[in-house]
C-alpha cells in the first residue's frame, strides 16, 4: 500500500504542477493535462481497490462512514475537475483540475491518518 501511496502523491503533485504551469501561461485544459487528470483517477481508484479489498479481508475500519466517503470523493472529483477543465475553456478550467490534484493529496495524507492499519 506504501508504494501505491507514494505513486498517488508523485502522480498529483505533477498534475498540480502542471495545472500550475497551465494556469500561470493563460493556457485552457488540453488532452496533456486531462490525460494526467485521469492518471490521478486511475491510480486513486486502484488505490480504493486495494483498501476495500484489505477491508473485506477481515482488516479492521475503525470508522468506515469516513474511509468509503473519501474513497468515493477521490472517485468524483477527478471526473468532475476534467469535466470542468473540458468546459471551461481558460486558465480556471486547468486551475480546477490542479485543485483537484492538490485536494486528492490531502485526502490521501488523511486516509493514512484515520485508518493506519490499512497502509500496514
Amino acid at each position: 500500500m506504501q508504494v501505491l501511496m507514494i505513486v498517488l502523491y508523485v502522480v498529483c503533485g505533477l498534475t498540480a504542477a502542471l495545472a500550475a504551469y497551465y494556469t500561470l501561461r493563460d493556457l485552457a485544459a488540453d488532452l496533456v493535462l486531462l490525460g494526467a487528470a485521469a492518471l490521478v483517477l486511475v491510480v486513486w481508484v486502484v488505490l480504493g481497490l486495494g483498501l476495500v479489498m484489505r477491508d473485506l479481508g477481515g482488516g479492521e475500519v475503525t470508522d468506515p462512514v469516513t474511509l468509503y466517503g473519501y474513497l468515493l470523493t477521490g472517485v468524483v472529483l477527478p471526473i468532475g475537475g476534467a469535466w470542468l477543465g473540458i468546459w471551461e475553456r481558460t486558465r480556471w478550467g486547468s486551475l480546477a483540475i490542479g485543485v483537484v490534484a492538490v485536494t486528492l493529496t490531502v485526502l490521501a495524507m488523511r486516509l493514512e491518518q484515520i485508518w493506519p492499519g490499512g497502509f500496514a
